[in-house]
């Protein structure tokens, strides 16, 4: 079970039996973090989860995706991933999402500091991209807040729950996240 741990925040693995708590903080923040993912609104039930969960972990062990718990001060509050990881391309993307009493602490920046580490350092990456809604600030604060350029604005790019919303693209390669 992989973990990446500095200071209060760790990321881990997730393992089979997850599906619990992780369907809770789902329902718990589900209107939050529903109104900037789509696929929220299609998890139900624990067994949502864990269908899911088992997708992850088949994509995981073929390293086309990495999903991961993050844990702050021991409590498991959010999720983190590469949605996706191009071997060929040497490239990723990040996706997260965090339970709206952990807001404002700094624990994403952090927790997609480490990811970005990893990626570069131990998946021998190339390029790191993340792409918000364009409404999401708090989203899209945390890769300018981390180095990433502004790539792109996609108009009506994305759909949940029936509306279309712009997206913003950034992109970070790992010449310039030495520099930082």
């Amino acid at each position: 079970m992989a973990i990446i741990k500095k200071d209060e925040v760790s990321l881990r693995s997730f393992s089979d039996k997850d599906f619990v708590k992780l369907f809770q903080l789902i329902d718990k923040n589900r209107n939050h973090i529903g109104q900037w993912l789509s696929w929220v609104s299609k998890t139900h039930s624990e067994k949502d989860v864990k269908k899911t969960l088992l997708e992850w972990k088949e994509k995981d062990k073929r390293q086309e995706t990495l999903h991961l718990k993050i844990f702050y001060n021991q409590s498991f509050v959010g999720v983190i991933s590469f949605n996706t990881i191009s071997k060929e391309n040497k490239k990723a993307e990040i996706g997260y999402w965090l339970d709206k009493n952990y807001q404002g602490k700094g624990i994403m920046t952090k927790a997609c500091k480490l990811l970005i580490e990893h990626g570069f350092n131990k998946l021998k990456l190339h390029r790191i991209e993340i792409s918000c809604a364009d409404g999401n600030s708090k989203s899209c604060a945390i890769p300018q807040r981390l180095g990433f350029k502004k790539e792109g604005y996609f108009k009506q790019a994305g759909l949940i729950n029936g509306k279309f919303f712009d997206v913003n693209w950034f992109g970070l390669v790992v010449n310039d996240w030495k520099k930082i």
